[in-house]
């Protein structure tokens, strides 16, 4: 009876366990993420974008949810990861992956991908670039990716060490002024561009930039993938690799704040992220395009099949607010696809020409009689139309700075404009004009102007047969890479190894021999003691 009981009791129990395990069950969710290294909003000090939006979900929608946030260094890493992991059904164990433009193509043509229900992602269609959204329609990628960042390749470079004239073509890296100081991108894809450049560089510069096909031309020669063209990448690439430092693909931004390199073959987004780091230490690089032609790039969030989409369009649309959307901006550096009035504002505060005005609060700009100032855009200053100074064609300003003794200072510095509006569209008012020291920093990088996109082109798919062949260029290039003076010391390393080896080997046969000798010596001895 007592055994009739228990089990009676424990049935009851179970009947109260199971809806409170079915409700955890429900109430949790899971978000699996893949995207690049260092390629988020993640400072735990000032805003962590995964934690947000786990806080921000939990608040708005009542349920929790855990986001599994991973990273990868390549493409193609990030693909044989997606291919390995692949279930029987064909569906994969990632919500969302942040591919490049041409691993995107491919892995729409391959079927691997969901579609976007673009009637949830306001967020996204209101505010994106026409630029970026007309180029995804006309692609046919509007209905399978989403837009992350965005740019163009390029060399950033050292003013005080490098020529403009020299570093603005390809062929900067084939002139022996510059050897052992520049370094190159360890992708064969962006080094392929490269190679291209320096090519067909004479085609690429007869060709008539007001042409309606310029920008197709320039993408016929930049994407050409004909056995001849391969073949005369690899010998323009294996004598360049004798000149370089290096190839890289991260550690560049940081040779060229140090000063260990003059010029870093580099996306526009690195080029800024190492303007700004070089600029803490006094000093001011600069990023140019070719003028023959280069690449121009995107990353975007693509939802492998048998992804969460509800959830992984409500992360993106989370991305998407224009708020966050310059928090990325602001921690990754990269140029976002969002655009807006905040957006606009955001761009001009911090690579804008900035002045300092008077301010009531305590700020971090105190000069030495205890007066406070802010640092502003000079639009903003209530004196700009005063202190703006037209001489000819020249153009300045006269901007307000504390000196080392702490004295606010004046100085006329020279200004240029430039307009972000072929990008921002109607998306803000008036011209887009922002104010600028430089045509050669961060602001241009991040916004180049209608002329230098004109001649930027997306990298195109290949076939597999084609890949392979780029991949054993790219294999025969690296092979051997090594300055003459490390292989010398490799070699004569080798060769003394070798040496001792064989002497060794020498030496313990000849000490068996003496061994063998002694005791066949031995016994001879005690041979003749017995007779």
């Amino acid at each position: 009876m007592k055994k009739l009981f228990s089990l009676f009791l424990c049935g009851i129990l179970m009947l109260t366990i199971l809806p409170l395990t079915s409700c955890k069950k429900e109430d949790s969710l899971v978000l699996n993420v893949y995207n690049w290294e260092d390629y988020i909003a993640c400072d735990e000090e000032v805003y962590d974008m995964v934690a947000e939006f786990e806080s921000w979900y939990k608040a708005t929608y009542g349920k929790t949810v855990k986001v599994n946030y991973s990273t990868f260094g390549t493409n193609e890493n990030m693909y044989n990861e997606l291919k390995l992991t692949q279930k029987k059904d064909g569906t994969y164990s990632y919500d969302l992956v942040c591919p490049s433009e041409y691993m995107i193509q491919k892995m729409i043509l391959e079927g691997m991908c969901e579609k976007f229900d673009h009637s949830k992602m306001v967020n996204y269609n209101n505010n994106l670039a026409p630029y970026i959204e007309n180029l995804f329609e006309e692609n046919g990628w509007y209905d399978y990716a989403t837009c992350y960042n965005w740019g163009t390749m390029g060399f950033t470079y050292n003013p005080e060490k490098v020529a403009y004239d020299d570093v603005s073509s390809w062929s900067v890296v084939t002139n022996p002024k510059y050897k052992y100081k520049f370094s190159i991108k360890d992708s064969v894809r962006d080094s392929y561009v490269l190679a291209l450049g320096y090519i067909n560089r004479e085609k690429l510069l007869a060709l008539d930039p007001n042409s309606e096909n310029y920008n197709k031309e320039v993408g016929s020669l930049l994407n050409d993938f004909s056995d001849q063209t391969i073949e005369n990448a690899r010998v323009f690439l294996s004598e360049v690799r004798q000149n370089l430092y290096g190839f890289e693909v991260d550690s560049g931004k940081q040779d060229m704040a140090t000063g260990k390199l003059w010029i870093n073959f580099a996306w526009s987004g690195d080029a800024v992220y190492a303007m700004d780091i070089a600029e803490e230490e006094g000093t001011y690089l600069e990023y140019v395009v070719p003028v023959e032609g280069s690449n121009l790039f995107f990353d975007g969030w693509v939802m492998p099949k048998g992804a969460n989409k509800e959830l992984a369009q409500i992360f993106l649309e989370f991305m998407y607010r224009e708020d966050n959307a310059i928090e990325n901006l602001d921690y990754i550096c990269y140029s976002s696809p969002m655009v807006g009035e905040d957006v606009f504002t955001y761009v001009c505060s911090s690579y804008g020409l900035t002045t300092l005005i008077p301010c009531n609060e305590e700020t971090e700009y105190q000069d030495a009689n205890g007066n406070y100032y802010e640092e502003v855009y000079i639009c903003n200053d209530p004196n700009f139309q005063e202190n703006l100074v037209q001489n000819g064609d020249l153009l300045a300003y006269r901007l307000t700075y504390l000196d080392n003794d702490g004295n606010i200072a004046c100085e006329e510095t020279e200004i240029f404009t430039h307009s972000v509006k072929h990008f921002f569209g109607d998306k803000i008012e008036g011209d887009g004009i922002i104010y600028t020291d430089s045509l050669n920093r961060q602001l241009v990088a991040m916004y180049p102007t209608p002329e230098t996109m004109n001649r930027c082109v997306v990298m195109e798919h290949v076939e597999t047969q084609t890949l392979k062949k780029l991949n054993n260029m790219w294999d025969s290039v690296k092979v051997g890479y090594m300055k003459y003076s490390t292989m010398l010391i490799i070699i004569i390393a080798a060769v003394a190894l070798i040496a001792l080896v064989i002497v060794l080997i020498l030496l313990k046969k000849k000490g068996k021999t003496l061994r063998l000798r002694k005791k066949n010596i031995g016994k001879l001895v005690n041979s003749e003691r017995i007779k």
